[in-house]
């Protein structure tokens, strides 16, 4: 158990901080690329926290891949566990932890 909350922990930890970084990669890149230029001649603006959650749901389903091996190693099924996962990984990375160390348990627990 100790080795899924360190692998999931510096997954996390590296997902955040590897979003903010291609954010700001792209925005050095291509300035311009949140920027349109309307028919009147104004333009419109976004904010670059489109791009930052772009790439933070495109990791989520990452860690959908990683978390669905992990079931699958632990012959566990939990689909509403991957549905989460995709919207916050961190929730989801949590609730998978959670899941598994209550499978541990029972497993512990019927062996006894």
């Amino acid at each position: 158990m100790k080795q899924l909350i360190k692998k999931y922990s510096i997954l996390l930890i590296s997902a955040f901080i590897l979003a903010r970084l291609l954010t700001a990669t792209i925005m050095a890149i291509w300035p311009d690329i949140l920027t349109k230029h309307n028919i009147d001649g104004s333009t419109t603006t976004f904010s670059s926290d489109y791009i930052e959650r772009l790439i933070e749901y495109l990791m989520n389903i990452v860690f959908i891949v990683l978390i669905s091996s992990e079931f699958k190693r632990q012959k566990i099924e939990s689909i509403p566990i991957l549905v989460v996962t995709f919207f916050s990984s961190f929730t989801g990375v949590l609730f998978f932890l959670i899941f598994a160390a209550q499978n541990k348990l029972t497993l512990i627990t019927n062996e006894r």
